[in-house]
């Protein structure tokens, strides 16, 4: 196993984790389970996401980046193609029906 990436909270790991998986990337994520020691221990590197196969190394790392740099930047809600629920702009999936919502025109 390789360590592709040290998220900053619970939800940015399992964001990560889910975006590799829908790519058919084999990932767990390390360390969810100490988030209750936070105070006791440095958060830096707590939580972690390893990637089973090497190969994967710059797909994962692609969709990381990715990931990295919208993560802050939100956009207006949009309905979902698919089953027109309403979904939050800093999303790209659809929670309802877990479809993939279409790139929108960002304005930063």
């Amino acid at each position: 196993m390789l360590k592709l990436y040290e998220a900053e909270n619970q939800f940015d790991a399992q964001l990560v984790l889910d975006k590799l998986l829908s790519a058919d990337i084999d990932a767990v994520i390390k360390g969810q389970f100490l988030s209750g020691a936070i105070g006791e221990l440095p958060t830096a590197g707590l939580i972690t996401i390893w990637i089973v196969h090497a190969e994967d190394k710059t797909r994962g790392q692609s969709i990381v980046e990715d990931f990295e740099s919208h993560k802050r930047h939100t956009s207006p809600p949009q309905k979902c193609p698919s089953c027109n629920e309403l979904i939050e702009g800093n999303f790209s999936l659809c929670w309802n029906c877990g479809s993939e919502l279409p790139e929108i025109a960002k304005s930063f």
